[in-house]
């Protein structure tokens, strides 16, 4: 009797053995997604399910890195770089011991480490010496050979979509272009950078200063956060630098100068980190063997990045060669007025007359068109010749006021905005009250106060979150 027994609990076992389920999918990860149907799930090792329940799936072992590579770009975008070192710690730990040739795990390491390397090179960069436009203008670096243009069948390839399917999207990032280019090629040779590279715009934006994508990049040169940091620009809740066309595009002659330096003077290497970051283009070339941009294997969006950037250039070096029209020379000109107090664009148009829509175009680093508190005010721009008058406003005694709750919800309207009823809370001018979504670093950007400053008057360290309705100590 025992003997039959063992044989059908053999013949029940390898039955159950035939059937590969969830379980085993969660094993290796959603990267077997063909595994995910594969039948019931199977029972716990060692023993059968009960009778009308299903075995709870195992754990899948690279969630703990997932989990790590998420953490890790939250603490990036919010700036806490030794945060995010950190969570890359933690995650390509999760990863030692497991097989490269394991599907998802050569993926998951490569982003960890990409990652890691931007973080590196923005805590490296934290206490490097800042230097302004106008000390760059007087010691203006050398300028970098240009940009050679190429033809072969990828490039070809989409020559023809721009001039086929993708002619009237084309048409329309030409008809863009008209007002920006002039400041872009102007603004790139004076970092010493081939003014060609304004084309790469084209890629990136389609000259939408307002671009946003899903990873989070953001503006005509689609900066990530993180980066944008390193090279200068400001982002905050209300001024975003990223979508200045004049500023992005100083701090992307940069960041393409340091990549041109940093692989030979090879543009399309340059150009390949430009988009995925130079730790993907390293890797690669260690791995392959070859520093030949046509013959490396890359991410699939990098390999046709460089492709489009010249079959842009090619055409916009002569539109009507390809059939296009020309774009309408109209270039970015305007006048900075420094106002003092923050400001609400669409109040300013109605009291100068000037059209909230060119305002709108002039600085669409205002995330919520209006300007920002400081003490020393903020610079805006106005149509060229109307300087001025609104300099005129401004000295006659105007300031701005209060807005009612009706303008308050009429704004709200016009932005898409939610107006919330928040207790009111009390602090002295030696306090702060943190406000939901606050960082320590923009508290001592509001007060000029240093992170570190703050956390050690506080009992905090530079990393620590703060949460709304906490008192900061200012002095």
């Amino acid at each position: 009797m025992t003997r039959i027994a063992t044989i059908g609990f053999l013949l029940a076992a390898a039955i159950a053995a035939a059937e590969p389920g969830r379980a085993v999918a969660a094993a290796f990860g959603p990267d077997l997604p063909s595994w995910a149907e594969a039948g019931p799930v199977r029972a716990e090792e060692g023993r059968s399910a009960p009778a009308g329940e299903t075995a709870k799936p195992a754990p899948d072992p690279l969630e703990p890195a997932r989990a790590a590579l998420a953490e890790a770009q939250s603490r990036a975008e919010a700036g806490n770089t030794p945060a995010a070192l950190s969570a890359i710690q933690s995650g390509l730990h999760t990863l030692e011991g497991m097989p490269q040739a394991r599907p998802g795990v050569g993926a998951l390491r490569e982003k960890l480490e990409s990652l890691r390397d931007r973080c590196v090179e923005l805590n490296a960069s934290e206490h490097a010496p800042k230097t302004d436009a106008a000390s760059r203008e007087n010691d203006a670096p050398p300028a970098l050979k240009p940009v050679r243009q190429e033809r072969n069948e990828r490039v070809d390839k989409w020559l023809d979509f721009f001039t086929g399917n993708g002619r009237q999207q084309f048409q329309l990032w030409l008809e863009r272009s008209g007002s920006y280019m002039d400041l872009l090629t102007r603004n790139l040779r004076a970092e010493g950078v081939p003014e060609e590279l304004a084309n790469l715009v084209f890629v990136e934006s389609g000259f939408n200063m307002h671009a946003r994508s899903v990873a989070r990049a953001v503006g005509p040169w689609q900066f990530i956060r993180g980066t944008a940091k390193i090279f200068g620009l400001k982002v905050t809740p209300y001024v975003d630098q990223r979508r200045d066309p004049e500023l992005a595009t100083r701090a992307a002659a940069r960041y393409l100068r340091r990549l041109y330096e940093m692989f030979d003077g090879s543009w399309p290497l340059a150009l390949a980190a430009f988009n995925s970051g130079e730790g993907t283009v390293q890797r690669a070339i260690r791995r392959q063997g070859t520093d030949d941009y046509w013959s490396l294997r890359l991410p699939r969006e990098t390999e046709e990045y460089v492709p489009q950037f010249l079959a842009a250039m090619e055409i916009a070096s002569d539109p009507e060669r390809y059939g296009f029209e020309l774009p309408p020379n109209s270039p970015f000109r305007f006048d900075e007025v420094v106002l003092r107090g923050p400001v609400d664009l669409k109040l300013l148009s109605s009291l100068t007359s000037i059209p909230m829509d060119e305002l709108k175009k002039l600085n669409p680093m205002f995330v919520r068109h209006r300007t920002p508190a400081g003490p020393d005010g903020t610079t805006i721009r106005v149509p060229k010749g109307s300087g001025g008058d609104v300099q005129t406003l401004l000295a006659s005694g105007y300031r701005p006021k209060p807005l009612s709750k009706a303008e308050l919800r009429e704004a709200a309207r016009a932005h898409h905005l939610e107006l919330r009823r928040h207790p009111r809370r009390h602090a002295s001018k030696h306090t702060h009250v943190v406000r939901r979504g606050e960082t320590l670093s923009e508290i001592g950007q509001r007060y000029g106060r240093s992170v570190k400053a703050l956390a050690k008057l506080n009992g905090l360290t530079s990393a620590s979150h703060v949460r709304a309705g906490q008192r900061i100590r200012l002095q």
